[in-house]
């Protein structure tokens, strides 16, 4: 298994080429979520991510599963490499 921080954040970095080669408003809004997420398992508070605008919050339960996914993965990653 690839190491899953790498992994999201080449995941990230697709997204972004899409974004800008399409202008796809739905990547955007992914974008932002998994960007949030990536920062927050990263060690960076919300205010050092983005302050958002009044009326433009983020989906918090969305940040919030996809920081649970990404935390087993890097769990499990963690635990199978320190067995080596």
């Amino acid at each position: 298994m690839s190491n899953p921080i790498v992994k999201i954040k080449e995941g990230q970095k697709t997204l972004a080429a899409q974004i800008r080669e399409h202008h796809d408003e739905w990547d955007s809004v992914k974008f932002r979520h998994q960007h949030i997420a990536y920062c927050e398992l990263r060690g960076r508070t919300r205010e050092q991510i983005e302050i958002p605008g009044e009326g433009n919050a983020p989906d918090q339960d969305w940040i919030d599963r996809l920081k649970k996914e990404w935390q087993t993965e890097i769990d499990e990653w963690r635990a199978e490499n320190a067995k080596e």
